[in-house]
């Protein structure tokens, strides 16, 4: 009488991709070391509301002071999170760890947290050691001092060579309109370095709306470029709040120098987040760059 059996090899060991590795030395973007010593400086706060993408762990924030109101959050859960826009802007970076409330799904298995939810994070002189993204090119600072200056790309989110200040261009011209959101059309006196996708920053802008100079002058992305002296910067804002934009106008692609130390570089075999604004979904990219950074 036939029966059903099982085949096996109780000696052939085999293991799920990416799980239980011999050589696990890559990082993980956005996962913060355990440490006795600075543990406890783990903080938490609410995504802003302004914010139009995701938060995910290893992303420069900026933390502001809640305002107390009956439609927000309660200020017991936290100040209010959002995406850095400068370098002196960062006061930290989010984490993954202990964000239980960030949401995964078959389709975006990276967890994320949406306008309103909490973002886990350490402020800048905690001392925390997070893995953060970098330019694969920042290869080259293995073997120098910990301290060598690097600078933050705001566009990818990852670390950058360092930038002091890049070459600076004067704009002929700066008009604003409400297209998508809101976005200011640049002419440049002559060509310019910039491309698609950079963060430029703007300075000596005037503006005749009620959100002044401060509206219009800062960090801004090329959100689409036609040549070399015609492009256009995503600058989101209300009806009234960007008018007629005069002034000396100039641009250049400086961010600075930001106050970390590297402490270990991992050049192509990291998990690096790969958000696709597209679909909404975030996914790991399993060969990509980061490093230890004492923040």
């Amino acid at each position: 009488m036939a029966t059903a059996n099982l085949s096996l090899n109780p000696l052939l060991t085999t293991n799920a991709a990416g799980a239980f590795n011999v050589d696990a030395a890559g990082l993980i973007q956005g996962t913060a070391f355990d440490d006795p010593a600075v543990r406890n400086y783990l903080a938490g706060g609410i995504l802003a509301s302004t914010e139009t993408t995701p938060m995910w762990g290893g992303v420069a924030i900026t933390e502001n002071i809640p305002t107390p109101s009956l439609t927000t959050p309660s200020m017991a859960l936290g100040g209010v999170i959002a995406r850095a826009a400068s370098s002196t802007a960062i006061t930290g970076f989010s984490v993954f760890n202990q964000a239980h409330a960030m949401l995964t799904t078959p389709q975006s298995p990276v967890p994320m947290s949406p306008s309103g939810g909490i973002v886990n994070f350490y402020r800048i002189g905690s001392g925390a050691r997070i893995a953060l993204a970098i330019d694969p090119s920042l290869v080259s600072l293995e073997g120098g001092a910990i301290n060598q200056n690097v600078s933050w790309d705001f566009n990818n989110q990852r670390l950058q060579p360092y930038v002091a200040s890049g070459a600076t261009e004067s704009v002929s011209s700066m008009t604003w309109s409400n297209a998508n959101g809101g976005r200011a059309a640049i002419v440049l006196g002559s060509a310019g370095v910039f491309g698609l996708g950079d963060t430029i920053n703007i300075s000596g802008a005037t503006n005749t709306g009620s959100g002044g100079a401060a509206a219009v002058n800062g960090n801004f992305v090329i959100d689409t470029y036609t040549d070399s002296t015609h492009f256009t910067v995503a600058m989101p804002a209300a009806s009234g709040v960007i008018g007629t934009i005069a002034g000396t106008i100039v641009i250049n692609v400086g961010t600075g120098a930001l106050n970390v130390k590297i402490l270990k570089v991992e050049i192509g075999n990291s998990l690096i987040v790969n958000y696709n604004s597209t679909t909404g979904y975030a996914t790991w990219n399993r060969s990509g760059s980061a490093a230890v950074v004492l923040i």
